[in-house]
């Protein structure tokens, strides 16, 4: 309860602009208000899921790990003994004693689903632990020919996330869903977003990293990095946190916790800033790259002053589930459309007839949108509309994720090349950026583990050994979207990077401020890319407070007559 209010301080402390030389006055407010928030999370919700371990315990027949024994699932809270429970008396029993058991549904799946904190609830043959879709695959040349060939499954060769039978491959391939289409639209022209074509010559695939480099590599890359720092971006980006109307009333909701209102704040900004550039227009058309589920477009047709004379088209290369845009079915006066593309593939001069028929006022937006995939956002603006009567009249770009840009796609290479820095200082400076976000550099897991004893027992369940590579720690705190710095992933001594920063005199809140400034020089690039390729005035914000995200860059482009 504490930790929540201490969350709820530092959300209040940015929504009512309070100093931090915090009065008497001040803190009663803060306590009532944040009282009442936390006693509405917590209503009716005495037994939490903190701090619960994931085990396994013995049972009969075979399990995923080859050692003959069945394991049941169970979920207990650390230190609860995991036993299991012999019927529904026992289960009450231990309830009210605080201990949250789960088990698998009878006839259900028991893999334990970590992300949705509940067992598959797909049914099973008679006498199998597991649904086909998460039997674990064999590893070894034993398990392989122990199996029947007809119970064989497989990585799918579309999408290696998900398997098939081996006996039935020729069948699935026919019906997969994630099977290329055999005609590709007219707005699909693979890699024409994907950038300047590799010179000739042997294709390098070891990327420099810090672990890598030198010392005095690093310590030279570090003061390039900082120099052109101060020449060009130190005093040049404001704080500008803007709030819409549209969104007040869903700020004021007490049962939203700071998960969730850290999303509304930074939405209720973005259109803060759509609506101080003139982009908030009817007439409009809105593409919101990596849409996701649409939350950012959902919002801008309630700040509209009449959405049904606008267009929406959200892109996103995955099909995502909850879409908020589900919410605007009853609308038949919104004309939206969601493509599943990936945006390299993204031509807008194919985009029929929603670019093409009469000349469109074109505005391109997106909420942290990952890496590489903003430079491909910014190109298909630029280069793709070129061929149509439309006209790019706007483009707000929330950044994030330095650390996932590639040289290929980046845009603003002629500019790193000016000051002096070479593709291997490239791969050099995203890994650099990781600095500002990923706080101890430590995974998330490595983290969980010193906070919680029993982790270990959870790292070892079959719902952990069969995840993707890097759904371990998808999210966490180990570098932005669970992906550790380098140094930071498995097989490297953190005592030794320890040793290395010491020696250096880069403790944390130096290598934090040295990844921020990392960050803002790989924008101000993109920065001089849209200054040269449009006729927009370009500008770089920080469009919420740190203590919201610490992904608050913004780049905004408005025309010069619609500038505010």
């Amino acid at each position: 309860k504490n930790n929540k209010i201490l969350d709820f301080l530092q959300i209040y402390v940015v929504q009512n602009n309070a100093k931090f030389s915090l009065n008497i006055e001040f803190c009663k407010k803060f306590i009532m208000e944040a009282s009442e928030r936390v006693s509405a999370l917590e209503d009716g919700k005495r037994l939490t899921d903190e701090g619960k371990a994931s085990v396994d315990l013995e049972g009969g027949g075979g399990g995923p790990g080859g050692d003959g024994h069945h394991h049941e699932k169970v979920e207990v809270k650390p230190g609860n003994s995991a036993t299991p429970a012999e019927g529904p008396k026992d289960e009450k029993k231990e309830a009210s004693k605080g201990t949250v058991i789960q088990r698998p549904e009878a006839g259900k799946c028991g893999f334990y689903v970590q992300r949705k904190k509940r067992f598959c609830r797909m049914v099973v043959k008679p006498g199998a632990q597991y649904c086909g879709e998460h039997t674990p695959l064999p590893v070894t040349e034993h398990e392989i020919g122990s199996k029947p060939i007809s119970e064989l499954r497989v990585p799918c060769p579309y999408d290696p996330k998900h398997t098939c039978f081996a006996s039935r491959m020729d069948k699935h391939l026919k019906i997969c869903n994630s099977k290329p289409p055999l005609i590709l639209p007219q707005y699909i022209v693979p890699g024409i977003n994907s950038g300047d074509p590799r010179p000739p010559g042997p294709i390098k695939f070891d990327k420099l990293s810090l672990a890598d480099a030198s010392d005095e590599k690093l310590i030279n890359i570090i003061g390039q990095l900082m120099s052109t720092y101060k020449k060009f971006v130190d005093g040049n980006i404001v704080m500008e946190h803007l709030e819409h109307s549209a969104m007040e009333e869903e700020l004021n909701k007490l049962e939203y916790g700071p998960s969730v209102l850290k999303h509304l704040f930074q939405n209720s900004s973005l259109l803060g800033q759509l609506d101080k550039s003139g982009l908030l227009e009817n007439g409009n058309t809105f593409i919101e790259f990596g849409s996701g589920r649409g939350q950012l477009t959902y919002w801008l047709t309630k700040a509209l002053p009449d959405p049904s004379t606008c267009q929406f088209i959200l892109v996103d290369k995955a099909s995502h589930r909850h879409k908020f845009d589900n919410r605007l079915r009853d609308c038949d006066d919104i004309e939206l459309v969601r493509l599943r593309a990936d945006i390299q593939d993204l031509c807008l001069a194919g985009l029929s007839p929603f670019l093409t028929v009469q000349k469109e006022s074109v505005v391109g937006m997106s909420k942290h949108l990952c890496g590489a995939a903003t430079d491909l956002a910014i190109r298909c603006m630029t280069q793709t509309l070129r061929n149509t009567s439309s006209d790019l009249v706007g483009i707000l770009i929330a950044l994030c994720c330095h650390h996932r840009c590639e040289w290929g796609p980046y845009v603003g290479k002629d500019f790193l090349r000016e000051q002096g820095f070479s593709e291997d200082d490239f791969s050099l400076l995203t890994s650099i950026t990781s600095w500002y976000t990923c706080g101890s550099g430590k995974s998330r897991s490595v983290q969980q583990q010193q906070l919680d004893p029993h982790h270990h027992l959870l790292q070892h369940s079959p719902s952990h050994e069969h995840l993707p590579p890097g759904e371990e720690d998808a999210g966490g705190g180990g570098g932005v979207g669970g992906l550790a710095p380098d140094g930071a992933r498995a097989g490297h001594d953190f005592s030794a990077h320890k040793d290395r920063y010491a020696r250096l005199q880069l403790d944390q809140a130096t290598r934090e401020e040295i990844g921020r400034q990392c960050k803002r020089v790989l924008d101000y690039g993109r920065l001089r890319y849209l200054q040269r390729t449009t006729d927009l005035q370009v500008h770089l914000k920080y469009y919420v407070d740190p203590f919201i995200s610490l992904e608050n860059a913004l780049i905004v482009c408005t025309k010069p007559l619609t500038s505010g």
